[in-house]
C-alpha cells in the first residue's frame, strides 16, 4: 500500500513538473497545435493575402489615420493573435525550411527561423508586453532595451535580406504540419517597411513607380499592349483578328482573355499569348481582350507590401471590367489568375476566372 501511494504521488508530481517545463520549452506546441490548426485559414493559407487590418477592422485607406492606425507590423506587439499562436505552435521540425527555394539556393531566409526568432523575442519582452503603461517604467533595463529593438533592420529581430528573399511561393505554408502561415508574417512586415519606413530594394522602387504611372512593371506605354494583336492579324498565313473591347462586351462573347503585363509586353511571353489566342480561335471560343484598357492586376505591389497601390490598381481594373459587363475571364498568367480569382473578391470584384489550361482541356 505504501509503495502504491508513493508511486501515485511521484507520478502526479512528475506530471505537474512536466506541465511547468513544457510551457517554457518548444513542446508548448502539444497544447497550441490543435488550436492553430482549428483557426487556420480555409481551405489553406495559400491564395489571397489577408486584407490589412487595424484596430480590429479592415483598413480603409481613404479614412486611415497614421497616428492611430497600424500599417503592417513594425513592432512585435503589432502581431495578430493568430501570429502569436503561430509562434508558440512551431514544432521546429524544419519541413518549411527544407522546401524553401530561397533557403535551398543559399539565401538567408529560413521560414523556421523567421518564426522562431520572433517567438524568442516575444518571450524575452513578455514582461513589457503584459505590463501597463505605468508599470513599464519600472521594468529591468535589459527588457526595455529589447522592447525598443526594431522588428526588421540590420540590428533588428529579422534582417531585411531575410524579408526580401521570400518569393511568396507558399511551399512553407503547404508543408507545415501545424498550419503556420509564414507568408502572412512576411507580408505584414513588408507592408510596414514599404509604406511607413520606405525601406525596400532599389529595384522595387522603379517597379512601383512604373506601376503607378504606366500600369505595368516596365513603364512601357499602354499602346504597346495591342502590338501582339496586330502581329496576329498581319500574319501572311492564317491571320487572326482578335476583338478589342472598347466599351461593352458583345452578347455573343464567352470570355474576356486577360493577357497580363508579361503576356502583352515581354517578347518571350507574347509567343505564349499568341499561341493561346490561336488555340481559342481554333476551338471556336468567342473571346475578346481589353488591350490598352488593361492594367497590371497589382499583384507585384501587393506581394511587395505596397497595399495602397494594389488597392488603386485593383479598383481601377474592377471598374473597367464592371463597366464592360465582363462575367467570365480566362487567364494565362498564374499571378493574374490568383489575383483576379482570389484577391479581387476582397474589393468587390466577383468574376468567374478559369486558367487557359482548364478551358483548353
Amino acid at each position: 500500500e505504501v509503495l502504491e501511494k508513493v508511486g501515485l504521488l511521484l507520478h502526479i508530481g512528475v506530471m505537474l513538473v512536466f506541465l511547468v517545463i513544457v510551457v517554457n520549452s518548444k513542446h508548448l506546441h502539444i497544447f497550441t497545435a490543435p488550436l492553430n490548426v482549428m483557426f487556420s485559414r480555409r481551405p489553406d493559407g495559400l491564395g489571397a493575402v489577408p486584407e490589412m487590418r487595424s484596430n480590429g477592422k479592415v483598413l480603409d485607406f481613404e479614412e486611415a489615420d497614421p497616428d492611430t492606425d497600424v500599417f503592417g507590423r513594425g513592432k512585435i506587439e503589432d502581431t495578430t493573435w493568430k501570429g502569436f499562436l503561430d509562434f508558440y505552435t512551431c514544432t521546429e521540425c524544419g519541413r518549411c525550411q527544407s522546401q524553401c527555394p530561397a533557403w535551398n539556393t543559399d539565401k538567408p531566409l529560413s521560414p523556421k527561423m523567421l518564426i522562431l526568432d520572433q517567438r524568442d523575442h516575444a518571450f524575452a519582452i513578455a514582461p513589457y508586453l503584459l505590463a501597463s503603461e505605468e508599470e513599464r517604467a519600472n521594468l529591468p533595463e535589459d527588457v526595455l532595451a529589447l522592447a525598443g529593438k526594431p522588428l526588421v533592420g540590420e540590428e533588428g529581430v529579422i534582417h531585411p535580406d531575410v524579408l526580401w528573399s521570400c518569393t511568396n511561393c507558399g511551399a512553407c505554408v503547404e508543408q507545415c504540419p501545424v498550419d503556420i502561415e509564414h507568408i502572412d508574417h512576411i507580408i505584414d512586415m513588408r507592408r510596414y517597411q514599404v509604406m511607413i519606413e520606405s525601406n525596400f530594394p532599389s529595384e522595387a522602387g522603379v517597379m512601383l513607380k512604373n506601376l503607378e504611372n504606366k500600369g505595368n512593371p516596365w513603364g512601357v506605354s499602354e499602346s504597346k499592349r495591342a502590338e501582339w494583336i496586330e502581329e496576329l492579324a498581319s500574319r501572311p498565313v492564317d491571320p487572326i483578328e482578335v476583338l478589342v473591347i472598347d466599351e461593352k462586351v458583345p452578347d455573343d462573347l464567352e470570355y474576356l482573355f486577360w493577357v497580363g503585363c508579361a503576356g502583352a509586353l515581354e517578347d518571350r511571353a507574347k509567343k505564349t499569348t499568341k499561341a493561346v489566342a490561336e488555340l481559342l480561335h481554333i476551338a471556336g471560343v468567342k473571346f475578346g481582350v481589353l488591350g490598352p484598357m488593361e492594367a497590371c492586376t497589382g499583384d507585384p505591389a501587393r506581394r511587395l507590401g505596397m497595399e495602397f497601390l494594389f488597392n488603386m490598381l485593383a479598383q481601377q481594373n474592377i471598374e473597367t471590367l464592371n463597366e464592360a459587363g465582363v462575367k467570365k475571364i480566362v487567364a494565362t498568367c498564374p499571378h493574374c489568375f490568383n489575383t483576379l480569382a482570389n484577391e479581387y473578391p476582397q474589393l468587390g470584384g466577383m468574376f468567374e476566372v478559369v486558367h487557359h489550361t482548364q478551358l483548353l482541356a
